[in-house]
């Protein structure tokens, strides 16, 4: 379980280097994505691979926390801002 919340925080912090292969993807496809739906749609493509990834590995399937993972990735600025401000 703690690997597929680690699994879940390397998408969320790594996310941001899939865009210019997901734009460059969608334009191939004939996809019109806007720019402000580039970041959640290449989220969403970066945690769908990770979980087909995992279930390949046999890891357990437990979403919650490749989710939970993803987001404390997301957020980890804040978050290491938050607490190293006290």
């Amino acid at each position: 379980m703690i690997f597929t919340l680690i699994m879940g925080f390397v998408v969320g912090v790594f996310y941001p280097q899939a865009q210019p292969y997901v734009a460059k993807g969608a334009e191939q496809a004939g996809l019109d994505i806007k720019d402000a739906l580039l970041p959640a749609a290449t989220l969403l493509l970066a945690l769908a691979a990770m979980a087909v990834a995992l279930g390949l590995l046999g890891v357990s399937k437990a979403p919650v926390l490749l989710l939970l993972g993803a987001a404390i990735g997301v957020l980890k600025d804040p978050i290491l801002a938050r607490i190293t401000s006290r």
